[in-house]
C-alpha cells in the first residue's frame, strides 16, 4: 500500500466535500438550535449566571448542569412526541382527505353512469316517436326520403374552433329508394359549401342542379342515393343548433309546391326539436 501524497488528500478532501455538501449545512443548522435552545433553558433555570456570573460560576456544581441535561433532555422528548402526534394527525388528515375525494369520484362516476343510461333509454323512446313523424312527412307529401342530420362537435383545432360534424342518425324511406345513411355517417359539414352559404337562411328547398352550381361535391352524393329534389330546416335547440331536418324526392318535377313542402317541414321541426332536446337534458 503506497503513502498518500498531496494529490491524494486534496481528491478525498473534494469527494468528502461533494458527499456532505448539501446535508452538512443542514445538520450544523440543527447542532446550532440545539445549542441556543439548551443555553436558553440553562439561563431561564439560572437567572443568576447573567445577572451575577461571577457570584453564579464560583458556586457552579456538576449536580446543576445534570438538572439542565436532565430537564432540556425531557423538553426535547416532549418535543419530538407533540412533532410525533402532529405527524400522525397529518397523515390521518391526508388518509381521510384522500378517501373522501375517492368517494365523491366513485359518486360522480356513478351520477355520470346513471345518467348515460337514463339518456340512453330516453335516447330509445324518442327514436320510436321520431321515426314516425319521418313517416308522416313521407306520406303527407309524398316524398321518397325523410331523414335528421344530427350535427356533433368531433374535435377542435388549435385555437379551439370546432370541427362540425353530422349524421344521419334517423332516416325513412320510400319502397322507390335505398338507404343513404352510411352514405352520410359523420361527414366534415365545414368541407361543404352548401351547408355554409345557407345555414343562416334557415330553411332551403330547390333542385340538386341548383346545388351542384355552389357544392359539386355534396351534388354529386346526393345524385349517388337517388336524389333530384329536396328540402331542409335547421333543428333549433334550447342551447343551440341539434341538426337539419332533410326531405328528398327522386323525381325532380313531381312533387307538392314549394309551400306545402316547407309547411309541413317546418310544422314537423318544432315536434322533432323538442324530441331531440329531450336526449340532451
Amino acid at each position: 500500500m503506497g503513502t498518500l501524497n498531496v494529490k491524494d488528500i486534496k481528491e478525498m478532501k473534494n469527494e468528502l466535500e461533494k458527499t456532505t455538501k448539501k446535508g452538512f449545512g443542514y445538520f450544523m443548522k440543527n447542532v446550532g438550535m440545539v445549542l441556543l435552545l439548551f443555553l436558553a433553558i440553562f439561563i431561564i433555570t439560572n437567572p443568576t449566571s447573567i445577572t451575577a456570573p461571577k457570584e453564579f460560576f464560583a458556586n457552579f456544581s456538576v449536580d446543576s448542569l445534570w438538572v439542565i441535561l436532565s430537564l432540556f433532555i425531557a423538553l426535547g422528548g416532549f418535543y419530538q412526541l407533540s412533532r410525533s402526534v402532529q405527524d400522525e394527525n397529518r397523515k390521518e388528515r391526508d388518509k381521510e382527505n384522500i378517501e373522501e375525494y375517492t368517494d365523491l369520484l366513485d359518486k360522480r362516476k356513478e351520477e355520470e353512469r346513471l345518467k348515460h343510461n337514463t339518456l340512453v333509454q330516453e335516447r330509445f323512446k324518442v327514436g320510436v316517436l321520431i321515426s314516425n313523424e319521418l313517416k308522416n312527412l313521407l306520406i303527407n307529401l309524398d316524398a321518397d326520403r325523410a331523414a335528421i342530420l344530427e350535427m356533433h362537435n368531433g374535435t377542435n383545432n388549435m385555437s379551439g374552433l370546432p370541427f362540425i360534424y353530422g349524421d344521419m342518425v334517423y332516416e325513412e324511406i320510400s319502397p322507390n329508394v335505398g338507404y343513404a345513411s352510411d352514405e352520410f355517417k359523420n361527414f366534415n359539414l365545414a368541407k361543404l359549401p352548401f351547408v355554409s352559404l345557407h345555414y343562416e337562411d334557415k330553411t332551403w328547398i330547390g333542385s340538386v342542379n341548383e346545388i351542384a352550381t355552389e357544392d359539386a361535391y355534396f351534388a354529386a352524393k346526393l345524385r349517388m342515393v337517388e336524389v333530384s329534389y329536396g328540402a331542409f330546416v335547421v333543428l333549433e335547440g334550447i342551447n343551440g343548433p341539434l341538426g337539419f331536418l332533410t326531405l328528398f324526392f327522386k323525381d325532380e318535377k313531381n312533387h307538392p309546391s314549394k309551400a306545402k313542402i316547407i309547411a309541413e317541414l317546418n310544422h314537423s321541426s318544432q315536434i322533432l326539436s323538442t324530441l331531440l332536446d329531450k336526449t340532451k337534458e
